[in-house]
């Protein structure tokens, strides 16, 4: 069995969605200064690094990140390689092999490789699903989604009225953003994601495992 951590690292220096805080650590304990254990203050945007969408992060009123469903979080998977530029269509989804009944799919892309330096700009040049793939997912009772860059929406044009994100959280698919798929293949795993349990939150970033049997 190997396990792979397909989570991004919380740092100070992370790239993040414009106008959005990365990690900020405030020591408010030091042994060094005579405490008697060290303890910090943690903040960041609850859409950092490795993070899950629930419902209300686009439907006002949606469940929330602490009511998400665990049988999605946590079951079989299959990651699927897309290196073209273009986003997935529902035509790439269908030529794709993909097992009647797949409960929950990544998507490794050209994104994955930007992951080799954590601090790197900002782009808007990525690749994710379109809505016809997104409308592909709910109709073949896809649970969880997942990318690996920061957002499932793409960019220009095409999110206006954001169809990607209202598709699959209307739907009550769980999104999965900012994964680091450099280190795993296309192929079956056992996925565990483990968002941080935030009362009301409409975010919570996650540590995310494959493992490989």
């Amino acid at each position: 069995m190997k396990i792979h951590d397909v989570s991004l690292v919380l740092r100070p220096d992370m790239v993040t969605w414009p106008g959005e805080p990365g990690l900020r650590l405030e020591p408010l304990r030091r042994i060094s200064k005579g405490d008697t254990a060290n303890v910090s203050v943690v903040s960041f945007s609850d859409h950092a690094g490795t993070h899950v969408d629930p419902p209300l992060h686009f439907i006002e009123g949606g469940n929330t990140a602490d009511r998400l469903p665990l049988d999605a979080l946590v079951g079989p998977c299959r990651v699927l390689e897309f290196t073209e530029q273009g986003h997935v269509s529902d035509e790439g989804l269908s030529s794709a092999g993909i097992p009647a009944r797949t409960e929950r799919l990544l998507f490794k892309t050209r994104n994955s490789a930007r992951w080799a330096d954590p601090t790197g700009p900002f782009t808007r040049d990525f690749t994710t699903i379109n809505a016809s793939a997104a409308a592909w997912c709910v109709a073949h009772r896809v649970k969880l989604v997942g990318v690996d860059y920061l957002s499932i929406e793409p960019q220009g044009p095409e999110k206006a009225g954001y169809p990607v994100h209202k598709t699959l959280l209307g739907a009550g698919v769980v999104i999965v953003e900012g994964l680091d798929l450099r280190g795993v293949g296309p192929g079956v795993y056992d996925l565990v994601c483990a968002p941080l349990k935030i009362e009301h939150g409409d975010g919570a970033p996650a540590r995310v495992f494959l493992i490989e049997r």
